[in-house]
């Protein structure tokens, strides 16, 4: 405890502090890659398909880190002022080098062929490894940043 009756933060604490505008869009990028990655898979008929659907889909952190490092420069260059969701099928297929080389696959959300072209020349240039080819669902939400919370 400290002289004027308040106990010390704990390490790490922010006091307030904000954090980067950069890092806040890094972060939410990251999330929303990884809650869009955890999702189940779609169904598929037969006892055999709902027996895998059930099963929620296993991704790498390391692969979700890279892929969502990869795009932020291509999601800072296509903000809108107002919320614009896209989601898609990432489809990450292994290259004989041992890297990704990225498609957008499936249903996706229209309007956002600017965007697609800008993520998949990323992470192509990024040079993500992994071990097999792998397709994700993806979801960005392009809408400004969300309001930082007030002084407490």
């Amino acid at each position: 405890m400290i002289e004027n009756g308040t106990t010390p933060a704990p390490d790490g604490a922010s006091f307030g502090r904000r954090r980067p505008a950069w890092l806040l869009s890094l972060n939410f990028a990251f999330v929303a890659l990884v809650a869009a990655l955890v999702s189940p898979a779609c169904t598929r008929s037969g006892t055999q398909g709902n027996e895998q659907a059930q099963a929620p889909l296993a991704v790498d952190p390391a692969l979700a880190r890279a892929v969502g490092a990869a795009l932020q420069p291509c999601i800072r260059a296509h903000k809108t002022p107002t919320s614009s969701v896209y989601t898609a099928q990432l489809r990450l297929e292994r290259q004989p080098a041992g890297t990704a080389a990225a498609t957008f696959t499936g249903e996706r959300t229209a309007g956002h062929a600017d965007f697609e072209t800008c993520a998949v020349k990323a992470i192509d240039s990024a040079a993500i490894p992994i071990p097999q080819t792998t397709t994700l669902p993806v979801a960005f939400d392009f809408g400004p940043e969300p309001a930082a919370p007030g002084p407490r």
